[in-house]
């Protein structure tokens, strides 16, 4: 396998493929396999790139079978189907072919796999313990998605409804008179397996849309009438309402929304550089042809006469000229304008009282948004001074940011509630702990103790029961 080998040189190693040899030569096919892939987009008809690709793709493969047996070998069962998921995951990504061997390692693979998840989900579920079989079958959707583990997918589903089914008719005969919060787990419990239950009564607690009693200043009657409806949404997707409860809990809103303006004339000073001229002096060497006269002898008719001949020579000297030079100084530019902003400030609470005997709840929020800018119609392209206006935030934008936010607020506050008003009993009955469980967050201890002799390790997901958004 030439195109994996480093060539022994440094240089090499440096490089793209370098580093996915490297990778290759430290065992970790996968990533070696990821970079081949990006030197192959690069140089598609390259055929020792592919070579190297297909190579180091099954490599990588044998590798998570390899990793995915030895843990099943060692007890380290998630870890054995974390590498099993990893397997088809990249054999998807890559459109790999087994051969024959890889698909009898992968066969016993999935035997072992489908052994462990009997045990951990099909024997939870014939105890009783539906919900929490369930929840390791969650845990192992990814796995089970693939087309190769769908019979076991299906051994695990169907063992999940057969004991859901199980326990709600278990269930179904612990039910008396009176227990409303219990009689709502349990038919809660049924419909979730598909199951028919009897239907649950209103539970003492229950009550319909608030009446809402509002003084907001600042805001227009559509937008006050659109948050009334967005927190009686919240309030019915919370535990507290039943829509068949006539007690209405009176709940007051009252805020404003107020808008502050200013405007300011100001100075502004906008630097710039003027490239200024001034005449220098500079010494320069010059040349001139200087002419001299010499004596020289010539022969005139056999005799030996001289004459004066006229000769020149070059002479440098030194001279002084005037430039033109220029140089950079600072200015700067000052103009007129005027300042502007904007303040908005936002403050709500509603408040009321969900249950006799407890504090009325209280559910605040105020913020405030500040933005301020300069607006002037000056020109100066020297200093980059260019016309500009301010563009206030939109307000009803920002309210609308913050009236959702609220929203979010009060159903979180709700839910806050509940947990506080029926959640930290030092120890609970069945029907308390059922209605501990309405708030749909995992239960303290003593609840869960409470509904363990019923539910066995049930008691720990009655809360998945119960979703609220």
């Amino acid at each position: 396998m030439p195109a994996l080998l480093c060539a022994g040189a440094l240089a090499a190693c440096s490089t793209t493929r370098g580093h996915a040899n490297d990778l290759a030569e430290k065992g970790r096919f996968v990533e070696a396999a990821e970079v081949y892939v990006k030197l192959l987009n690069d140089e598609p008809n390259n055929p020792e790139y592919r070579a190297s690709l297909d190579d180091l793709r099954w490599r990588g493969l044998s590798q998570l079978l390899t990793q995915a047996r030895q843990a099943r070998v060692e007890g380290r069962d998630e870890d054995a189907e974390a590498n099993l998921e990893q397997f088809f995951a990249y054999k998807v990504k890559w459109n790999s072919k087994l051969d024959g061997g890889m698909e009898s390692s992968l066969l016993e693979e999935m035997a072992g796999t489908h052994r462990h998840l009997r045990q951990l989900i099909i024997e939870q579920a014939k105890r009783g313990h539906a919900l929490t079989a369930e929840s390791h079958l969650d845990r192992k959707r990814a796995l089970l998605a693939h087309p190769e583990m769908a019979p076991i997918r299906r051994d695990m589903e169907e063992a999940v409804a057969q004991g859901g089914a199980a326990t709600c008719a278990n269930l179904k005969q612990s039910l008396s008179g009176g227990a409303q919060h219990w009689a709502e787990l349990v038919s809660r419990y049924c419909g979730h397996y598909q199951q028919s239950a009897p239907r649950a009564g209103m539970f003492p607690e229950a009550l319909g849309v608030p009446t809402w009693q509002v003084s907001v200043d600042g805001i227009s009657n559509d937008v006050v009438q659109y948050l009334m409806t967005r927190l009686s949404g919240a309030f019915e997707a919370s535990p507290w309402y039943s829509e068949a409860s006539q007690r209405h809990a009176p709940m007051t809103i009252s805020g404003s929304l107020s808008e502050r303006r200013i405007s300011e004339p100001v100075t502004l000073t906008a630097p710039w550089t003027e490239r200024v001229p001034y005449t220098d002096h500079e010494d320069r060497t010059a040349t001139a042809e200087v002419p001299y006269t010499v004596e020289e002898s010539y022969e005139d008719k056999g005799v030996m006469k001289k004459r004066l001949v006229q000769q020149k020579k070059t002479v440098e000297y030194k001279t002084t000229v005037e430039v033109t030079k220029y140089r950079d100084v600072s200015r700067s530019f000052d103009y007129h304008a005027q300042r502007r902003g904007v303040e908005y400030h936002f403050a709500v609470v509603a408040q009321g009282i969900l249950q006799e005997r407890h504090a009325p709840l209280a559910v605040k929020a105020e913020n405030a948004l500040e933005a301020s800018g300069y607006e002037h119609n000056i020109t100066f392209e020297p200093g980059g001074v260019r016309p500009v206006k301010f563009e206030r935030p939109n307000k009803e934008g920002w309210l609308d940011g913050q009236l959702r936010g609220y929203e979010q607020t009060f159903f979180a506050s709700l839910m806050s509630r509940w947990q506080d008003a029926f959640c930290a009993a030092p120890a609970f009955a069945v029907e308390d702990a059922a209605r501990c469980a309405r708030g749909g967050v995992a239960l303290p201890g003593p609840a869960k103790q409470a509904l363990t002799d019923t539910l066995g390790d049930d008691a720990a997901q009655v809360h998945r029961l119960f979703v609220w958004n």
